[in-house]
């Protein structure tokens, strides 16, 4: 079987600019997301071609200075009905892009479909965000029940989670948050249901590891922000002194 590895070999001894370029045309590279041929590459994201490219809306002002959700062009930055409302744990909370088209439909077969591949190119997305202000410490991913993570085979959050990691240099924490409970998949519950859910399904297992700290908890996608919530408030009860939320994705706008 022919492998770029294989044309490498043979070709070792032949130098010229062009080599590159015949690799290139043997094996060509893909779209990440639709799989088509990257005859132009694109700009924001490199493994990207221009039509997935276009698709992608990225998390831009105006927004919830406390949770980040969109508000409509011309809005003014407020808090959001939401934050206003509801008790939040959490003292930052933003994604990258919005949850739609072909971004959600990576998420998912990334997610859902096993499609590791995906972790990379998706990994990418977290070069958008500007985090030197948070001056965090640590890097913990929303954990999966033990059950769940034996069925899924990964935790999709640890896999972004170590990617964001290495662009900050940080620390992760795979195992300072624990599912204690194997909560109803969320995405088929309410907003109200959500919290109900997720209430107690949460532990810290060592205090020592997140006392006093600024914490950024991972996850792939923020839709009522009822899990990230529930993780923070068990972080704050275990002594974390702030804990800031950051997703690939997030659902719907104002």
């Amino acid at each position: 079987m022919f492998s770029i590895w294989s044309i490498s070999n043979r070709t070792n001894g032949i130098k010229g600019p062009w080599l590159p370029g015949f690799i290139s045309l043997l094996f060509p590279e893909k779209c990440a997301f639709c799989r088509t041929l990257l005859l132009t590459r694109g700009e924001e994201i490199p493994v990207l071609c221009l039509a997935c490219e276009k698709e992608i809306q990225w998390m831009v002002p105006p927004h919830c200075p406390r949770c980040g959700r969109p508000f409509p062009k011309g809005s003014t930055s407020h808090l959001c009905s939401d934050c206003l409302k509801q008790k939040l744990f959490f003292d930052w909370g933003r994604a990258v892009v919005l949850y739609q088209g072909v971004l959600a439909e990576a998420i998912r077969r990334f997610k859902y479909h096993g499609d590791i591949s995906l972790a990379g190119p998706l990994g990418l997305f977290w070069n958008r965000m500007n985090l030197e202000d948070l001056s965090f410490e640590a890097i913990l991913p929303v954990p999966l029940h033990p059950a769940r993570l034996r069925e899924r085979g990964f935790n999709q959050a640890l896999l972004l989670g170590k990617i964001l990691a290495k662009i900050h240099n940080k620390k992760v924490l795979p195992k300072a948050l624990r599912r204690i409970r194997n909560t109803i998949p969320q995405v088929q519950l309410d907003h109200s249901e959500r919290e109900r859910n997720v209430r107690g399904a949460f532990a810290v297992r060592e205090k020592q590891e997140i006392l006093d700290k600024r914490l950024l908890l991972v996850d792939d996608v923020f839709t009522t922000g009822a899990t990230v919530n529930e993780c923070a408030r068990v972080l704050k009860k275990s002594g974390a002194k702030e804990v800031f939320i950051l997703t690939l994705a997030r659902v719907g706008a104002a």
